[in-house]
């Protein structure tokens, strides 16, 4: 169950973002789950419903979720391929901030190595 942390500094919204996406990833939540209603996520976590609203439209325009009028929220299903294109992207980004840091591609590599069966 996501957890959203009252006393953090990072917006409500966003930690219901990432815990979803979390959850998703770590096969909690399925493709085709259905997500409680804006209204019963918000008395929930005791947010404001229009927090919860916000958190499931960015999760939408990601693709991470569908709203079917009139049926509800369901967890989308993860197409492997475009899931790698963007990390791929995204450690492409790293790699060169890496860089840029002085930090070689072998550094990152043992980084990694230390971080590979960790929980993150």
């Amino acid at each position: 169950m996501v957890v959203i942390n009252h006393d953090s500094g990072q917006p409500y919204y966003a930690q219901l973002v990432a815990g979803l996406k979390r959850e998703i990833a770590q096969g909690i939540l399925q493709a085709d789950d259905q997500l409680p209603s804006v209204r019963e996520m918000a008395k929930q976590h005791l947010l404001n419903p229009n927090t919860v609203s916000k958190a499931y439209k960015q999760l939408e325009a990601q693709r991470v979720i569908r709203t079917v009028p009139g049926k509800g929220t369901y967890v989308n299903a993860v197409d492997p391929t475009a899931a790698q294109d963007t990390v791929k992207l995204k450690l492409q980004q790293l790699v060169l901030q890496a860089g840029q840091a002085g930090i070689t591609i072998a550094d990152l590599i043992t980084w990694l190595t230390k971080m590979e069966g960790q929980s993150l």
